[in-house]
């Protein structure tokens, strides 16, 4: 097992344990809890509902071990905004395009396959976002789950989910957000040639269940495909430790750190 891969896993869950449970985090709670009538020990409710936290938030995890997994790969280089929340600029009629063209793809009438439509809306949004000048864009805040220059030169944008099974409403806004993250990317790079500017939607588990409906199928990577086609970190050795992970020492002395900081915190 590549000691690396061990490493990004463990940096990954330390980052999500760090920003979820943060001693002002457990104090609020704890307020929250000494108010209630229980028979479970306050500190027991308020570990358990950190711990429920996590495991709402592991979608949140393959994001943040993706980014890892870019930072740490000898095969691309990440650039600065990977990871991050950032500020991007677009104007307000690329915003509305892509709100169109979300609408338009949920219509009775409109093809199955997306890909002309796709790469119409890409093209549009690249002349509409090079020909406006700064001052007559809006400023929007998005997480970037990843970004990274390829080995043949490309930009790759990823945004990055465990499951491909979210509810109508969740894969809307899943595949809006991709959207107009892209578009506030163009500008923010200053993409010059569309074609060496690639975003990609990926889901970490490999299971299929909605279609190309708003993004077509040569820019949706599931599993191993995305860790083939750029990484030098194999897949199925993130996979296989990711099944390992709960028994791991080093993670497991992180929960057991995590219980005596509630227990001596009450």
């Amino acid at each position: 097992m590549d000691e690396r891969v061990q490493k990004i896993v463990r940096q990954a869950v330390g980052k999500l344990i760090e920003d979820t449970v943060s001693n002002k985090s457990i104090q609020k709670s704890i307020s929250l809890h000494e108010t209630k009538i229980h028979f479970v020990p306050v500190k027991y409710r308020v570990l358990g509902g950190l711990i429920q936290s996590l495991n709402i938030k592991f979608g949140n995890f393959i994001e943040k071990l993706l980014a890892q997994v870019v930072e740490n790969d000898r095969y691309v280089k990440a650039l600065p905004a990977s990871g991050k929340k950032i500020p991007l600029s677009m104007t307000a009629q690329t915003d509305a395009l892509i709100d169109r063209y979300i609408t338009s793809r949920q219509l009775p009438d409109s093809p199955d396959r997306c890909d002309d439509q796709f790469y119409q809306l890409l093209n549009t949004i690249f002349e509409i976002e090079r020909a406006a000048s700064l001052d007559q864009k809006q400023t929007i805040r998005k997480d970037v789950d990843a970004l990274f220059k390829a080995k043949d030169g490309s930009t790759v944008y990823l945004e990055a989910k465990y499951n491909d099974d979210h509810d109508t409403g969740k894969f809307v806004d899943i595949n809006r957000k991709f959207l107009k993250t892209y578009a506030g990317l163009v500008t923010y790079l200053n993409i010059t040639n569309l074609s060496e500017f690639k975003p990609i939607l990926y889901y970490f588990n490999p299971t299929k269940r909605w279609g190309p409906i708003y993004t077509p199928s040569s820019h949706i990577y599931r599993g191993s495909k995305l860790f083939e086609e750029y990484f030098e970190i194999k897949f199925s050795e993130v996979d296989y430790y990711l099944r390992l992970i709960g028994e791991n020492e080093k993670i497991l002395a992180i929960f057991d750190e995590l219980y005596n900081k509630v227990r001596y915190l009450l």
